[in-house]
């Protein structure tokens, strides 16, 4: 690069669900910004993560679904390959310590035929593994995505993120700032108080209430000297899940509504107040119209 220039760039994160892709954006802006879970597909929307100082913009991508089962989950896999096809400047493809199948191989090579650097990292290392695994892994995925590098992480843990960060910069191009420099996202804070509230269902509830809920956050008010004034609607798909979430004598609702309120707090760095309330819309998640009003891509 010439004297004076510098880099900057979009990189895409990109993998199966659960594979970590958050986890590893927080780990990268050590920041919080997306919201994790042990389960599966508990990220929904792409989320840009402005990486200041460099500066690198991260998106984060709902898993790639595999074989999705309603509308729901084909929107979160149009939004992940919507996300790879967007003209990124480096593609980062997670993956885990299992063998991967010959459907995985064709699709992740079919991505990286866009012609755009691919880190290759395989990530949770701190997992017990057969002497061998990670190694064999490693070479089928290479040998399908022919990356620019190959790396071995535990985004959790932050044990290499440095590491991928130093190649994500190296294979970035010379360009000028795409955002204000202290600017996180490109998201509103009405967008994450509804994540959170949608995070402690997952942390709360079991089987398949986190999956069946919806977050429409629709009032947000801020006023001087007071508390942040919130008011969110989750939408459940029976009246068995409204029933569940709210508990016996709304003990359940209380609790999440609590804990929620806190985590919003933390996030906004200031006093919230949060009340939540509970309606059925029937099976939501197979209703195109539902998705577009619920903020989901159709």
């Amino acid at each position: 690069m010439a004297e004076g220039e510098f880099k900057a760039g979009f990189v895409v994160l990109l993998g199966r669900p659960n594979a970590g892709k958050s986890t590893l954006l927080n780990a990268l802006l050590k920041s919080k910004l997306s919201i994790v879970s042990p389960k599966p597909q508990t990220t929904r929307h792409r989320i840009l993560g402005i990486l200041d100082g460099f500066p690198v913009c991260l998106v984060d991508t709902p898993g790639l679904i595999e074989n999705p089962k309603d509308p729901l989950q084909n929107c979160l896999r149009r939004q992940a390959l919507a996300a790879a096809q967007m003209d990124p400047d480096v593609m980062v493809l997670l993956v885990e310590a299992a063998p991967p199948d010959e459907a995985a191989l064709r699709e992740f090579a079919s991505l990286t035929r866009l012609g755009k650097p691919v880190i290759l990292c395989l990530n949770k290392t701190d997992l017990p593994a057969a002497p061998g695994r990670h190694d064999a892994v490693l070479k089928a995925y290479a040998g399908a995505v022919k990356p620019a590098a190959i790396l071995r992480l535990c985004a959790l843990k932050g044990s290499g993120v440095a590491e991928l960060l130093q190649e994500i910069v190296r294979l970035l191009p010379a360009s000028p700032s795409f955002y204000e420099t202290g600017q996180l996202t490109d998201r509103h804070e009405r967008f994450f108080a509804a994540e959170l509230i949608r995070e402690q269902v997952f942390h709360l509830y079991g089987e398949e209430i986190p999956h069946a809920t919806a977050v429409v956050v629709e009032s947000f008010r801020e006023a001087a000297g007071a508390e942040d004034e919130i008011s969110a609607v989750l939408y459940m798909e029976r009246d068995s899940q409204k029933g569940i979430i709210i508990g016996k004598g709304g003990k359940a609702l209380r609790k999440l509504q609590d804990q929620a309120q806190q985590a919003i707090a933390d996030f906004l760095g200031r006093p919230a107040h949060l009340e939540l309330w509970v309606k059925v819309r029937k099976n939501w998640r197979k209703d195109p119209r539902a998705l577009k009003e619920f903020g989901y891509q159709a």
